[in-house]
Parts: structure tokens; C-alpha cells; sequence
């Protein structure tokens, strides 16, 4: 199996959604497969968003039952001691602007499946936990394009 470029619309939207990953690894391979910059940041923002919904609503639930198989339980917990270490920064009077800042920044350790889990574990609102993480992608997705492009075209 080779690493081939460029990657498909398909490929692109699921490196995009993707843990860890998300549109940190995403735009950048957008950029390298020639995508144009309102191409690659709708794709890559579409991907990232579209595990927001079920994290936001399923993650809680998701925990519990992992945490009751025998080798799967160690992640589990780590998963949300992680989140919840990571939902110490997220202050009381600002729930939501810490949840979109939390995802707005595109650092290792952040991002719309840490920020939607966190949301999730501190029980905030579904709608407005689910804006907060679209347009913290949103700002993180253009981040990442003016990064990656103008690497791009200082490299071109």
C-alpha cells in the first residue's frame, strides 16, 4: 500500500473526522493535494463537524459501556480523565466561549472531539454546546488555511 496524492473528497472528509487527527492533519493535506482554499476548509470543516452531534450526545453512555469491558475499561477511563483534567480550563461564567476557545485553537490535545466530550462530561447544553464547537472549527479550520497555504506558497 503507497501514500498517494491527491486524496479524494471522501479521503479528505475522513482524515477530517478522524481523533487526533481532525483538520490539523486534513488541511494541510488538503493544501498538498492542490484543493483550493474554500474547497479545502468547507471539506475539512464538514468532516471535523459531522462527529460533533454524536459525541456531544453519546460520549457519556460510550464511556459506561467501555468502562465495563476488561480491556477496553483502561481506555475508557484515561479518555475521561483526560477530557474532564482538560475541562478544568473551561470556566464557570464562560461554559460556552471556553468550549469554542477550547476548539478555536488548533494545538495536539484539542479540537472538536475533545471540546464536544468535555461539553458532554460537564453536562452543558446539547444546541449550544454543538454552535460553540462548529464555530471554534470554523476559526481553527481558518487557522490552519492560512498556515498551511502560506507555507504553501513560501515553499512554491
Amino acid at each position: 500500500m503507497s501514500f498517494k496524492l491527491p486524496v479524494s473528497i471522501i479521503e479528505l472528509i475522513i482524515v477530517s473526522a478522524m481523533p487526533l487527527v481532525e483538520q490539523r492533519g486534513a488541511v494541510p493535506l488538503a493544501a498538498a493535494s492542490n484543493y483550493g482554499v474554500i474547497e479545502a476548509f468547507l471539506w475539512t470543516l464538514l468532516g471535523a463537524i459531522i462527529p460533533a452531534p454524536f459525541i456531544l450526545f453519546l460520549i457519556p453512555k460510550v464511556l459506561e459501556f467501555l468502562k465495563k469491558i476488561k480491556y477496553l475499561n483502561k481506555i475508557a477511563y484515561w479518555y475521561e480523565n483526560r477530557a474532564l483534567n482538560k475541562s478544568k480550563k473551561v470556566k464557570d461564567n464562560y461554559k460556552y466561549l471556553s468550549i469554542f476557545l477550547f476548539v478555536a485553537i488548533p494545538v495536539p490535545g484539542t479540537g472538536v472531539w475533545m471540546g464536544s466530550t468535555i461539553a458532554s462530561l460537564l453536562g452543558l447544553d446539547y444546541k449550544k454546546s454543538l454552535l460553540a464547537v462548529i464555530l471554534g472549527a470554523s476559526v481553527a479550520g481558518i487557522c490552519l488555511i492560512i498556515i498551511s497555504y502560506g507555507v504553501k506558497i513560501l515553499v512554491t
